[in-house]
């Protein structure tokens, strides 16, 4: 058999390799690979010397936004939501801007973003942060790098989006450098498929976006590749359409039949002087309060005046349209409806809404933790002490009240079921494993006595067994009837 052919067929595969071979093999052989900068190994971008420099000197200027597309047809949020797809985002950016403008869509976003960016933030120091300093200062200057308006736009946008990219400006003026960062309008990018990258257009020319080099941040929660396609909007579009035309003809449907018509009669042979009278007083209803209607002998020679209103209550399909446009965009956006989905006095639905709303906080807090870490921690540490692996971690304390109210109960039954068990003579078989849960709520496990349990017969009483005693034989008792001797 000649070197490297496949085994023949019905013979066996003596190794993985060997399947692999013969699989790639049917399918033409293998190719030696290209290098290819889109499918390069993972290498730390701060590992270039120049980064740096690069960051300090460059600030790239974003072409002003000053015309938006306001007036959305289906047919133009449709082509927008195939350039999101196709990676180019200058439509769907300027869709974005339009979704932003709507009540139900800020309140919702509004929530979720505030919910995040109003819990307490903590600091974790990295293990190999001995000194501190990098701690310290990264803790001390937060207030600046963590200024809550940019951050607020950067996350709108990547909720809506699925993606949003800012750069970040170095204030170098004073005992460290201290990063800003800048969210720059999606419109002006797209994702370059064979380059694997996205491209920022500026007013300096098209910009690779390089996350994590010191100059660039991408936070895409869902992935750099691909991660728009989990974007809000896709979900989001349409209902926002439909609620926008509903709220629109609902208007006008109050316009025509808020305002009812007036139907005047007047006798086929009236007088034209009577008649001229009869509508210029009609004409002035909006100032007079009375008129005079002249009645004739007979009732179709009397001047009459009606009021003509709409009956039906065809006003109820644009409030349920409405109500389901609002409930879609609550569930892309909240991941449930707790207002029009949980109904009074429904406890137990009304915790489990809370807890999905808590789940979908608690990814944003991980996103953004990482996120902050690996392309702004980082780069401030190894910017200002020289070392990024200093960094520390920063994470939004979205736990709420009720979860320590909760653990605190947990903790209290645990003590005194362990204090319990103590009093009853058990023994701890597997201390660390209650040393680990105690260290779970913050404290060490204190030192205390564990007392052997009691050995069977060994225990005091009426029926027990007198010590020194043996029963000669299985379920033979020593024990001497009573009023026998000692």
């Amino acid at each position: 058999m000649p070197v490297g052919a496949p085994p023949p067929l019905g013979s066996a595969f003596d190794s993985a390799l060997t399947i692999h071979k013969t699989v790639q093999d049917q399918l033409g052989g293998t190719v030696a690979p290209f290098p290819d900068v889109a499918f390069a190994p993972v290498v730390d971008p701060l590992s270039d010397s120049k980064a740096r420099a690069r960051a300090q000197g460059l600030v790239w200027r974003e072409i002003p936004l000053i015309t938006i597309q306001n007036s959305w047809s289906v047919q133009a949020v449709r082509g927008a939501l195939a350039s999101l797809v196709l990676g180019v985002f200058e439509q769907p950016g300027f869709l974005i801007d339009s979704i932003l403008g709507d009540d139900r869509i800020q309140a919702t976003l509004g929530s979720r973003v505030g919910g995040l960016l109003g819990a307490p933030v903590s600091f974790k120091p990295s293990e190999t942060d001995t000194d501190g300093r990098c701690f310290d200062a990264w803790t001390k200057n937060w207030n600046r790098i963590g200024a809550e308006a940019p951050w607020n736009t950067l996350l709108s946008y990547t909720h809506m989006a699925g993606f949003q990219f800012a750069q970040l400006l170095w204030e170098t003026g004073g005992e460290f450098w201290i990063p800003h960062i800048m969210p720059l309008h999606m419109s002006f990018s797209y994702y370059h498929w064979p380059l694997r990258h996205y491209v920022f257009i500026s007013l300096d020319g098209q910009v690779a976006v390089q996350p994590g080099d010191g100059k660039w941040i991408l936070h895409a929660p869902h992935g750099e590749h691909r991660g728009w396609m989990r974007g809000a909007v896709r979900a989001i579009a349409q209902p926002w359409l439909m609620r926008h035309f509903a709220l629109r003809d609902w208007a006008r449907f109050n316009e025509r039949h808020g305002l009812p018509i007036l139907k005047g009669k007047v006798p086929a042979a009236a007088d034209a002087t009577a008649r001229s009278l009869f509508e210029t007083q009609i004409a002035n209803l909006g100032s007079d309060t009375a008129m005079i209607l002249p009645q004739g002998v007979q009732e179709q020679f009397s001047y009459d005046l009606e009021l003509l209103e709409a009956q039906a209550g065809e006003w109820e399909s644009f409030k349920a349209e409405i109500d389901q446009c609002d409930m879609q965009i609550v569930l892309t956006l909240l991941y449930q409806n707790l207002t029009t989905e949980v109904q009074e006095g429904s406890f137990a639905a009304a915790r489990v809404h809370a807890a999905v709303r808590q789940a979908a906080l608690k990814a944003d807090s991980r996103a953004l933790a990482m996120t902050i870490y690996h392309q702004i921690a980082r780069t401030f540490a190894a910017f200002n002490f020289g070392d990024p692996d200093l960094a520390p971690w920063t994470e939004w304390e979205v736990t709420p009240a009720e979860d320590f109210n909760a653990n605190a109960d947990v903790l209290v039954k645990w003590a005194n079921g362990l204090e319990v068990l103590r009093r009853a003579g058990y023994k701890a078989v597997d201390k660390k494993s209650l040393e680990e849960f105690a260290q779970a709520f913050g404290f060490k496990l204190p030192e205390f006595e564990i007392v052997e349990p009691a050995q069977p017969g060994s225990a005091g009483g009426t029926n027990a067994e007198p010590k020194g005693t043996k029963p000669t034989s299985p379920g033979e008792s020593q024990r001497k009837p009573a009023g026998e001797g000692d």
